[in-house]
């Protein structure tokens, strides 16, 4: 009898540790799904454009490291895998050429980020965000994990992979 109370007391501590951690209930924040914390508008930060080297590929929100010739860059909010999927484009790889349209924003703790609104890859452009509201396009009314961009009209690549609200 003491084991079945211990097995059960172990179960319910498992499952109110599971049911009360924050991740659970968080639901989906207004973040740029980087650890960046709050939306930024990033059309209020500095234009930049760059080419180079593609050097390393990071995990979900660790950016796209871009050697410049000048230095290594990174690049963030280049959506999912699953977004560029969805445009029939390859993600870019370590060692691919890369072009570059996006704004330097300064975060709330006086951090840098690139943010990019554009990628040309094996000669194909990718809009990443949209043109007036600078909100990523794998974002809002794709569902959770980034949903289906064909869902939303999105296009080909060749469309330039928008959709309009």
């Amino acid at each position: 009898m003491k084991g079945l109370k211990a097995m059960v007391l172990a179960f319910c501590l498992a499952v109110g540790s599971i049911l009360g951690s924050g991740a659970v209930w968080a639901g989906y924040g207004v973040g740029a799904g980087d650890g960046t914390g709050p939306l930024y508008n990033i059309y209020d930060g500095i234009a930049v454009s760059l080419t180079g080297i593609v050097a390393s590929v990071g995990t979900f929100g660790q950016g796209l490291e871009v050697d410049t010739g000048d230095g290594l860059v990174t690049v963030y909010g280049i959506g999912s895998y699953r977004y560029w999927d969805s445009l029939g484009v390859p993600f870019p790889s370590v060692g691919e050429e890369v072009a570059v349209d996006g704004y330097e924003i300064t975060l709330s703790d006086g951090t840098t980020r690139i943010i990019a609104t554009s990628i040309t890859v094996s000669g194909v452009s990718i809009e990443l965000r949209d043109s007036e509201t600078g909100m990523p396009l794998w974002r809002g009314g794709f569902g959770a994990g980034g949903g289906n961009a064909g869902s939303m009209g999105a296009g080909t690549a060749a469309q330039g992979g928008r959709w309009s609200r």
